[in-house]
């Protein structure tokens, strides 16, 4: 039997994780999936495989990464280090992943995050056949995007707002 996962699911699970793990609230965003960024931005990209094969992406700005840094390791010590920002987004990635896996049902696993950081454009993600959905988020004044992509050999979703995900035993 099929899973459904909602926009409403990803804003939910969300604020969840940033809320439980951070005490940081977050705020869903209407309009692009996207916001402009300033300055570097960061991608965590986690693979899911198993019963369902896909990614779950965070793409944050690097402010928001120091921000969460300084929460995860140093809290009383001062300005985070790169390395502090890149492991805390890799992180609150791997949370990210393991808290989507656990909707998907049947056996999955989740690999280590990937991540990455940039000054130029967003890179295009995903082949265009791949499902995908989005949602931005404000959090501390800056904004970040989770992004739920199927491979497409996965059961596509009904909508752009949703995917479906095979279960299996």
């Amino acid at each position: 039997m099929p899973v459904t996962i909602t926009q409403d699911d990803i804003c939910q699970l969300t604020r969840s994780i940033w809320e439980s793990t951070l005490n940081l609230e977050v705020r869903p965003l209407t309009g692009p999936v996207f916001p402009r960024q300033r300055g570097r931005c960061f991608t965590g990209a986690v693979a899911i495989c198993g019963a369902w094969n896909g990614e779950v992406l965070l793409e944050c700005s690097e402010e928001l990464m120091r921000i969460v840094a300084r929460i995860m390791f140093a809290p009383d010590s001062g300005e985070p280090t790169r390395d502090d920002t890149r492991d805390a987004m890799g992180e609150i990635s791997n949370i990210t992943a393991g808290n989507f896996k656990s909707l998907l049902g049947g056996r999955c696993h989740v690999s280590l995050p990937r991540i990455t950081d940039r000054t130029n454009e967003r890179d295009e993600l995903a082949p265009q056949n791949c499902e995908i959905a989005s949602q931005a988020f404000e959090c501390q004044g800056e904004s970040f995007v989770v992004t739920l992509i199927a491979n497409p050999d996965n059961h596509q979703g009904s909508g752009p707002n949703t995917t479906t995900v095979p279960t299996g035993s």
